[in-house]
């Protein structure tokens, strides 16, 4: 019987980068990992996984073990590769009550209507994950809808989070200092001005919310189904990066939920230049990060983003450009948002450069704003959990 990974584990999964994978689970002669690290190095690197906690957890022996299901052998035999990106236990697909007895490295996830094939992706003989849409399917039925919101910009932006145990951080940063780091499957990492790994990965979208739309409406369970939907009609397709998603939150929702009703923009729209403008910027065209069809550009400074040597903040020539282009550019920082008088002074100016009227909140707004914030500003490795 095929054990299915779901959930919260199939959403950490699909968190961690194609080169990682390789790393850790590749056959030792596998040509391309043979050009990447050296037979001492592999054996070092893996080594260092074998202690990571789900691997551990995996590798103890005793009688449980004897006693294990095939779901807790699945999970035993792909430890290497799943604990690089998830402590456990393992959340599996089950679709029977009798099934969701809980074993030490497997979590059961009753799911009654199962899954169909279309919605799986092999992880090795006997083991496959569910799709990144569906696994925010499941997550709805228990997150808030602000949650589901930004778990679908994830989703359907051009980011993941991803912290590397340390002993895969390492191996990471040679292959980057090295230059010769693969762009497998379009997954780059952003480095920080001295060149140091961050969490932060630029990928392509894993679904749009054409696919998040289609998996709710043809879910047959209700579990999820409306929520995700209602989170379709609000995501914003694009961002990239966490403070993007989150700004667009705070910024696009409307009052009575808590937003500063400024929708209508669109993440990372490209601004192609005209010859002069190129001339000062040194490039084709500019990337705006919330971008208002009035000519607004608003950029997000966040450190986890932004802190490279092309960032806004040393690129005056980029700002200039945009502009020859007709379009203003407006900095917005996270204490800016975390602040509720400096968000509503951004709120005020992003109206008045969009040309649009604006009125302070009232009372309940100021209350829903406060309970928003709190939603969308925090950790977000920690968003799946739920």
């Amino acid at each position: 019987m095929e054990t299915i990974i779901c959930d919260i584990s199939a959403f950490l999964y699909w968190r961690v980068p194609p080169v990682v994978r390789l790393l850790v689970s590749a056959a030792d002669d596998d040509p391309l990992l043979a050009n990447l690290v050296s037979p001492e190095g592999l054996a070092e690197l893996r080594a260092g996984c074998a202690e990571l906690p789900l691997a551990r957890a995996c590798a103890s022996s005793g009688i449980h073990w004897r006693a294990a299901g095939e779901a807790s052998r699945a999970i035993r035999s792909s430890a290497a590769l799943l604990s690089v990106g998830m402590e456990g236990p393992v959340d599996v697909l089950v679709t029977r009550r009798e099934q969701t007895r809980r074993a030490t490295v497997v979590r059961p996830r009753l799911w009654s209507a199962g899954v169909s094939q279309e919605e799986l992706s092999r992880v090795s003989e006997d083991l496959s994950v569910v799709s990144p849409e569906f696994a925010l399917l499941q997550l709805a039925r228990r997150a808030s809808l602000v949650r589901t919101v930004l778990l679908a910009s994830e989703l359907c932006g051009s980011f993941a989070v991803y912290t590397a145990p340390e002993c895969v951080r390492e191996v990471l940063q040679q292959l980057v200092e090295g230059n010769v780091l693969p762009r497998m499957g379009g997954w780059d990492p952003c480095l920080d001005r001295e060149g140091k790994l961050t969490d932060l990965w630029s990928r392509k979208p894993l679904a749009t919310p054409a696919d998040l739309r289609r998996i709710a409406e043809q879910s047959p369970s209700s579990g999820g189904r409306e929520r995700l939907l209602e989170a379709v009609r609000l995501v914003n397709a694009g961002a990239a990066s966490p403070f993007e998603a989150k700004a667009g939150v705070i910024l696009g929702f409307s009052r009575r939920r808590g937003g500063e009703g400024q929708g209508g923009f669109v993440h990372n729209q490209r601004i192609a230049l005209a010859p002069e403008a190129r001339a000062l910027a040194r490039r084709f065209s500019c990337y705006c990060d919330l971008y208002w069809s009035e000519g607004l550009d608003l950029e997000c400074q966040s450190r986890l983003a932004h802190d490279i040597g092309s960032s806004f903040l040393s690129d005056s020539d980029r700002t200039a450009a945009l502009r020859l282009m007709g379009v203003e550019v407006l900095p917005v920082t996270y204490r800016q948002l975390k602040n509720e008088a400096r968000t509503q002074t951004l709120s005020k100016m992003v109206a008045e450069k969009r040309g649009v009227s604006w009125a302070p909140p009232t009372e309940r707004q100021r209350v829903a704003g406060q309970r928003l914030r709190g939603e969308v500003l925090v950790d977000w490795e920690g968003l799946p959990f739920v």
